[in-house]
């Protein structure tokens, strides 16, 4: 039909799905070709959402650097975006949650505050916060504000619940078992670890049920119990992130 704005969308939206399931190649392709096609209609919406999904899988493969580079281009775009708040948001959540996997706790703390900006500016747009808020939780820990991550969690729970999307359920899940873990409580957080993981399995997205189970296995160690179900969680995952061409650096 010769529609470039309708082909962006599919291959932005195919990429993504591409990335979630474990088919980075064909993710990366798909992604190029919807920031190509954006630019070709002017969509600088589009050409940002799409720029934010290929940093955040150059992200997960480890190209933390080029991720960076990308993230940037993608906030230049998202200042002049007719879908500005929402295209900021997102850019900050996935620019925070490469900062984290490059530990620069600066950068952490800018992205943080900057991210959480974007949200208020603009409403708190459901979508744009179940990007937010997991890693606005990972931000927290990291500077051991416990309270903070606990905040941000019950946000992303009454929003799961409320909208009863199985994604966001398992995101949910997830940032709850880091919250209880960083709160010492180890048998409750490798059962919400556990919900998180059987979840994101149900939806063929191997790479966030390996994080999960990376993130068990480091509950039944620092609680000592299971020494060998806490290794051959680790090993699996391990599996998996090598079969995705994962870098396992995230969490």
């Amino acid at each position: 039909m010769g529609a470039p704005r309708a082909l962006a969308l599919c291959h932005c939206f195919g990429g993504t799905v591409d990335f979630q399931t474990g088919r980075w190649d064909d993710a990366e392709v798909a992604l190029h070709k919807a920031i190509e096609l954006y630019r070709q209609v002017g969509s600088a919406s589009g050409e940002s959402f799409s720029l934010q999904r290929l940093g955040v899988l150059f992200t997960a493969q480890g190209k933390v650097d080029e991720a960076r580079e990308i993230l940037s281009e993608g906030l230049v775009v998202a200042e002049r975006a007719a879908m500005r708040a929402h295209c900021l948001t997102r850019m900050h959540a996935s620019m925070l949650r490469n900062r984290l996997a490059a530990n620069d706790a600066e950068g952490v703390r800018q992205s943080l505050q900057e991210g959480l900006e974007a949200a208020r500016r603009h409403g708190h747009c459901v979508t744009c916060n179940a990007l937010l808020l997991p890693e606005a939780v990972r931000a927290e820990l990291a500077v051991e504000d416990i309270d903070a991550a606990d905040k941000h969690a019950s946000d992303l729970e009454a929003t799961a619940t409320e909208f009863e999307s199985r994604a966001w359920i398992a995101m949910a899940a997830h940032a709850r078992g880091r919250v209880l873990a960083a709160q010492d409580d180890h048998t409750a957080a490798f059962e919400a670890l556990d919900r998180a993981r059987q979840a994101y399995l149900a939806m063929d997205q191997e790479y966030d049920a390996a994080r999960c189970m990376m993130a068990q296995a480091s509950c039944l160690q620092k609680s000592d119990t299971q020494p060998e179900e806490a290794a051959a969680l680790e090993t699996q995952a391990r599996e998996m992130f090598e079969r995705l061409g994962a870098s396992g650096g995230e969490s």
